[in-house]
């Protein structure tokens, strides 16, 4: 496998993700992001769902031995959104300066584990979970409509999967 090309990729999966949940929040407002979406459940409005989703970063991150920020507390709206991008950039220096061996895809396990690369994937796949609950809930709620895009964000974010599974399975990589 080509190290360097897998680093990159890892981080270009997460980063389609995350433009894909920008996509998916953008133009909505304070009001929109707290209105309560249902109720009793653990995350009932969308700014939940994007905390939690940060949250679970941080957590997972940590998990592998390789803290990206300390544990989300804070539930304003700013702060929760200004923690996503600092998540991509503490993800984004890790996964340049990982260990080898933290590039293995290791679940979590009584002998180990997760490493750095189960750990993107993980996040990732939950990211693109939420994101599609986000949409949903926008076109429930009466939210403003999405623009149309140039590119398929929703895609590109999916695919960034196959690419890599390729890359594993394959020699051929650029």
């Amino acid at each position: 496998m080509n190290e360097e090309w897998f680093r990159r990729m890892l981080i270009e999966a997460h980063n389609n993700q995350r433009t894909h949940l920008q996509r998916i929040i953008h133009g909505l407002d304070e009001e929109t992001l707290r209105r309560l979406v249902s109720e009793g459940e653990r995350y009932s409005t969308i700014l939940d769902l994007i905390w939690h989703l940060g949250a679970a970063e941080v957590y997972w991150f940590y998990k592998a031995g390789h803290p990206i920020g300390p544990r989300y507390d804070d539930s304003e709206t700013s702060v929760v959104l200004n923690r996503l991008s600092e998540n991509s950039d503490r993800i984004a220096e890790v996964i340049n300066t990982c260990s080898q061996e933290q590039l293995r895809i290791i679940p979590p396990s009584p002998e180990g584990g997760p490493s750095v690369a189960w750990a993107l994937l993980r996040t990732f796949m939950h990211g693109i979970y939420h994101a599609g609950q986000i949409a949903k809930i926008r076109r429930v709620i009466g939210a403003p409509e999405l623009p149309e895009e140039e590119v398929n964000s929703w895609a590109l974010a999916v695919d960034s999967v196959g690419v890599l599974v390729h890359g594993l399975l394959h020699d051929d990589l650029p």
